[in-house]
């Protein structure tokens, strides 16, 4: 992407959700789209940053650890939001030391629209920790 100084690559299972990814970054310099479950996805190649909001492991449990694994396995910057709470947190901290990484979180207040069908409110609102892994010396 031109903003970003580099190449982007979109990793996402949502045929749907790519399609209007596509469609808001049109304006960039084609960046990658790749329709896959992370799960089974073998990257051999690093990348500078991973920015990602990976499932929350609400609906299938352990999904965002599975993600955040991922990508600290392919980068040595990631960004992540994960739902706050403080066993995901500790794990998170055991996650990071494994693949000697330093972390920063910020927590703050998620409102997220109905999306999945047993959604039945208008919105629901909880806290998120927003966290940057990274390695060397670099933080905020």
């Amino acid at each position: 992407m031109t903003v970003l100084r580099g190449n982007c690559v979109c990793i996402e299972l949502d045929r749907e959700a790519i399609m209007e990814a596509k469609s808001l970054l049109r304006e960039f310099d084609n960046p990658e789209f790749i329709e896959a479950d992370v799960e089974s996805l073998e990257i051999s190649k690093k990348v500078d940053t991973v920015i990602q909001n990976p499932p929350f492991g609400v609906v299938k449990q352990g999904m965002d650890m599975v993600f955040l694994r991922k990508a600290l396995s392919i980068s040595t910057t990631v960004y992540s939001i994960h739902k706050s709470n403080p066993k995901t947190q500790q794990l998170i901290e055991r996650i990071s030391k494994e693949y000697g990484f330093q972390y920063e979180m910020l927590t703050s207040r998620y409102r997220m629209k109905p999306y999945y069908p047993w959604h039945t409110k208008n919105f629901h609102e909880f806290q998120v920790d927003v966290y940057l892994f990274y390695k060397n010396n670099f933080s905020f």
